[in-house]
């Protein structure tokens, strides 16, 4: 299916990422990715102004979906395809510990294409953070540049908590600050709901608190015409809908135990998006 429509250890794995990317992007200009100040952390990589470009997106691999080859796939498939990074929508290990964070950060750095990892709450556990997961994969909230456009990584992994006051007010400052460049993209864990969606495993079913927030972050997004999809995982499926008129997905099919049968999206699978100046392509890939 092809959808057209109108991202301590941390700062070691960017930098590893960074050489990495360097080869990955030849023909295409300079590349880096730096640390930068904006918010919890901000990235930022070059690549040649108005040129096309692919992404790829997954999540909820945990810990069986690299032993079980899932990730593997993904990986393989992505590299194939061109991706030039891999943004991963949270529930990365099974429960959090630090040995399997380290398993995941290792896999990732070896992978041979950059990763850029968003907090599931089977990573970071009840109140929203873990020193284990800070200290192994980095902040839980942060943003990047690739290619003129902006990459916007959410903390919602605590739905009982919902996203803390101090992370959606930078939240609205980032997105306004980036509000003239061509493109913005947001990637959170846990879907904001909608009757589209044949799931209840949204936000809010933790608590008032994360449904709240949920709606704050989607209302901060629709401000900005820029905003060309918002993408979840936490439901081990793919889905596609609509949030306020901007494009949103669900993309949980990297490993874990498959919630949804085949024909509603209950398959294992990647997205490949790809960024042109005119539109944005989101192709699902299966694997």
């Amino acid at each position: 299916m092809i959808y057209r429509q109108k991202p301590g250890l941390f700062f070691s794995l960017i930098l590893i990422s960074a050489m990495i990317f360097v080869v990955l992007a030849s023909g295409c200009g300079d590349s880096q990715i730096t640390p930068g100040t904006t918010g919890a952390a901000q990235t930022s990589a070059s690549h040649q102004s108005g040129s096309a470009y692919t992404f790829a997106v997954c999540g909820d691999n945990r810990i069986v979906g690299i032993n079980s080859g899932v990730m593997g796939r993904i990986i393989d498939s992505a590299k194939s395809r061109g991706a030039a990074f891999i943004v991963n929508t949270g529930d990365v290990t099974t429960s959090g510990t630090k040995d399997e964070l380290v398993l995941y950060h290792d896999y990732t750095v070896s992978s041979g294409i950059p990763f850029f990892t968003v907090p599931g709450n089977h990573d970071v556990g009840k109140g929203g953070s873990s020193e284990a997961y800070e200290e192994v994969i980095g902040p839980p909230y942060y943003s990047f540049d690739y290619a003129g456009d902006h990459f916007v990584i959410i903390d919602n992994a605590d739905d009982e908590s919902g996203i803390a006051d101090a992370q959606m007010q930078w939240l609205a400052e980032d997105l306004e600050g980036n509000a003239g460049r061509p493109k913005q993209f947001i990637f959170a864990h846990i879907p904001v709901g909608s009757t589209a969606l044949p799931s209840g495993h949204v936000t809010g079913e933790g608590g008032e608190a994360g449904l709240v927030s949920g709606k704050m972050m989607v209302s901060e997004a629709v401000k900005y015409p820029n905003v060309e999809g918002v993408f979840f995982g936490h439901i081990h499926a793919y889905l596609a809908y609509q949030l306020d008129g901007i494009d949103a997905y669900v993309t949980g099919g990297a490993g874990a135990p498959l919630f949804l049968p085949e024909g509603k999206g209950g398959f294992y699978h990647y997205l490949l998006v790809t960024v042109m100046e005119d539109g944005v392509e989101v192709e699902v890939v299966r694997v």
